[in-house]
């Protein structure tokens, strides 16, 4: 506890708060009455500064240097600051009073205190000016609704022709397209000179009608939309692009191509009006870049074909590409004709997928789908779905499965999932394993035998086919007048009688094969005269290659061949190639 021994009043006209400076006695009016309670260190304080009393030092400067040690230390505390070292005016009621600041610290005099009293100085927080409102305008392109901002310091001299060309730009970066456009109000046109404020509120959503197109040369759109997608130009396509330019068909294949070097020339195929064929073969779309795919094949209105045969694509890109088509009330491709999915491994599981993309064909007549990776468990899962997309078109023409492992079941299943009456090209290379799983060919009979079977050409080559398979499907050649051509090659096992067996089909039906094709069977002489006339009368282009073809039996057909006029043969090795109705 600290006691006042004596205070002097002060007569004035009216109260101080404090008391005058010149009256102020600094620390001789205390005294230290609880020396003796006090801890040491406290006491040692004391008596410091009942020595530096006696000589006659200021107190106030080394007491708060003191404080500054003990705050350097850490054990700072909350520093208590006189009254009478507090500078400026005090407000005493309605009158003020002024007095001299207390003595400036310096540096120099104490830089333990100097340095304490600046860490404890906060300055006053600056107040930040209030951001005005945001100005954005919503413009609706097509399908996209883009929201942009008006910067405030060019906001007065912004135009509607200015958001016209923002909306623009950003319609561009979004579907590889720049367009010109108009915006509309409430169906009122607005002018392109009128100030954008004066005519549009803040976050008020215009529609914007697509005038025209952009669409430089060919070779320089895929080098603008190299530089929009931050690409480097391929020098090859470059060069594909300007031989190309114009043309109704753009071949880009075999450049095994990266998706990313793929994406700026679909850009700039976008709204190709005159291309009528698309071949992308032997690169790397992928899955990623197959919905950009259909979106630029969307823009294409007369495109009939499409190659993507080996782009790495699967059953996750197919789903991809039908994901893209959600919510579209026209077909997407009105007249695609063709298109070629082959070598790539779209595997099983993914139907519905694949019927939905043949949905938005109406017009397809030819479907490729070789060497897919594909099984009987493909046909299994949304057949009949599937069955509907190839029947609804009404004009799937040509259906290629080989080289699928579908096997007997999955062979079984492909008779009853397509189109038969419709298709007149049908290949099934390779879709068995062999003797132990060959194809139901008295299903295929059944089938071939009905009156609306409008099948022409028939591939059953490399599955394994035997002489009792060969006479299982010529049985049915007199009431299937339509199938004219007929490919059995690579079937090891199909001999000389199974050729008999086709012979005395072909003149029990009066009518001829236009193509046989039996290379790789063993099929060889000696030969008859029946034989001979009935291949030379029956068989319009003949292909012949085995091993126990003989030179005598080479020779021997050639020579019937020439008896029936204008016949052209090739014999080279063991490869026997005739032909009655043209070169060879």
């Amino acid at each position: 506890m600290w006691k006042r021994e004596s205070l002097c009043e002060v007569e004035v006209h009216f109260f101080q708060a404090l008391v005058p400076e010149e009256e102020y006695l600094a620390d001789d009016w205390l005294e230290d009455d609880l020396g003796e309670m006090q801890p040491k260190k406290k006491r040692k304080m004391a008596s410091e500064l009942e020595g530096r009393r006696e000589n006659g030092e200021p107190l106030s400067l080394r007491t708060s240097s003191n404080r500054g040690l003990l705050m350097k230390k850490g054990q700072a505390k909350a520093r208590q600051v006189k009254m009478t070292q507090l500078s400026g005016m005090v407000m005493l009621g309605r009158r003020e009073v002024s007095r001299s600041p207390s003595p400036t610290i310096t540096q120099d005099d104490d830089p333990m205190q100097f340095t304490a009293m600046h860490q404890h100085s906060v300055p006053a927080p600056a107040v930040a000016a209030p951001m005005p409102a945001p100005i954005r305008m919503r413009v609706r392109v097509q399908d996209n609704v883009f929201l942009i901002p008006v910067p405030h310091s060019t906001a007065d001299s912004c135009t509607v022709s200015w958001l016209c060309e923002q909306a623009a730009q950003r319609y561009y970066q979004t579907c590889g397209l720049l367009p010109r456009l108009s915006l509309q109000k409430e169906g009122a046109l607005l002018a392109p000179q009128d100030p954008l404020l004066a005519v549009l509120h803040t976050n008020e959503e215009v529609v914007a009608k697509v005038c025209s197109w952009d669409l430089p040369p060919l070779p320089e759109r895929y080098q603008k939309a190299c530089r929009s997608l931050a690409v480097d130009e391929s020098v090859r396509v470059l060069r594909l692009c300007e031989a190309q330019d114009g043309s109704s068909s753009v071949s880009v294949c075999g450049l095994s191509l990266a998706s990313t070097a793929l994406a700026p020339l679909l850009h700039a195929l976008k709204l190709q009006a005159s291309l009528t064929e698309l071949r992308l073969a032997a690169n790397r779309l992928g899955d990623g870049l197959l919905p950009e795919l259909v979106a630029a094949v969307a823009t294409m209105p007369r495109l009939r074909l499409l190659d993507v045969s080996a782009n790495l694509i699967t059953g996750e890109g197919l789903k991809k590409a039908a994901n893209s088509l959600d919510g579209k009330s026209q077909p997407t491709f009105p007249c695609l004709e063709e298109l070629n999915l082959s070598m790539n491994p779209l595997g099983d599981g993914h139907t519905q997928a694949l019927a939905c993309l043949l949905s938005a064909c109406p017009l397809l007549a030819t479907l490729s789908l070789q060497g897919c990776s594909l099984t009987a468990r493909f046909l299994q899962q949304h057949r009949l779905l599937l069955a509907s997309a190839l029947t609804g078109t009404g004009h799937l023409r040509t259906m290629t499965l080989s080289h699928n492992s579908l096997g007997s079941t999955g062979f079984e299943l492909v008779l009853k999932t397509l189109p038969l009456h419709l298709l007149s090209h049908l290949h099934l290379t390779a879709v068995c394993c062999g003797p132990a799983d060959q194809p139901a060919l008295e299903l295929l009979a059944t089938h071939l035998a009905q009156n609306d079977c409008s099948l022409t050409h028939l591939s059953l080559a490399s599955n394994g086919l035997s002489d009792h398979s060969v006479a299982s499907l010529a049985r049915c050649l007199p009431v299937c007048p339509s199938l004219v051509s007929l490919d059995l090659s690579a079937n090891p096992d199909v001999t000389s009688a199974g050729l008999h067996s086709l012979l005395m089909a072909l003149r029990e039906a009066r009518r001829p094969l236009v193509q046989l094709n039996l290379q790789g069977c063993q099929v060889a002489g000696p030969w008859n005269t029946i034989c001979l006339d009935d291949l030379a009368k029956n068989v319009r282009d003949l292909s012949l290659c085995s091993q126990r073809l003989n030179k005598l039996d080479q020779q021997a057909l050639q020579q019937s061949w020439h008896l029936q006029g204008s016949g052209r043969t090739l014999l080279r090795q063991s490869k026997c190639m005739m032909s009655t109705t043209g070169p060879i």
